[in-house]
């Protein structure tokens, strides 16, 4: 019988906060290895809460019933109306009970509340299979690169996503995707 534990997701402000986003940051590093991220990785987590830091960005951190850490992504901003959430990441005993698909919704409500109108991602289809249907689920779709990964190694599959928040429509550049090509049309 699988026990649902009861997390609380909140906004990292303290240095605790950050020491703990830092702690699942590495972790996720070790977990994708030197694949992607390697050297801006750890860049990324020496100075943080750095392009996560408000008023643009926010750092979101899960904590089970006993108050450990036990999942963390991020938001950063990427340009003028769209943000990338970023390093989703829940340790393996915290797994499969929901908790990823919470942190994303309240990266997504973060990005609505931060007055972002899209949400990128990046994923790795061939070993983040699950995160990946998650996303669809959600409404993500994949789009255009936005980001050079040329630090990737040419066999690593990068997909590129894109969620639309749907709001503001009208002031969107002309040319923008305003819905999912995927679901337009459908009820």
């Amino acid at each position: 019988m699988l026990l649902l534990m009861p997390y609380a997701i909140l906004t990292a402000e303290t240095s605790a906060d950050f020491e703990a986003v830092r702690e699942l940051f590495a972790e996720y590093h070790e977990w994708l290895g030197e694949v992607v991220c390697s050297r801006r990785l750890a860049e990324e987590i020496a100075s943080l809460p750095g392009p996560y830091a408000a008023p643009e960005g926010r750092l979101l951190l899960a904590r089970n019933g006993a108050g450990d850490a036990v999942g963390v992504v991020g938001i950063r901003p990427h340009h003028a109306d769209a943000c990338e959430m970023k390093r989703l990441y829940v340790r393996p005993a915290a797994r499969g009970g929901g908790l990823g698909r919470m942190l994303a919704e309240k990266a997504i409500e973060a990005a609505r509340e931060l007055g972002y109108r899209r949400v990128l991602l990046t994923t790795l289809p061939d070993t983040m299979r699950g995160a990946l249907a998650m996303y669809e689920r959600l409404g993500f779709w994949p789009t255009d690169a936005f980001l050079d990964h040329s630090h990737v190694s040419e066999d690593v599959q990068m997909l590129y996503m894109v969620l639309d928040l749907g709001e503001c429509r009208e002031s969107r550049e002309p040319g923008t995707l305003t819905t999912n090509p995927h679901t337009e049309g459908r009820t």
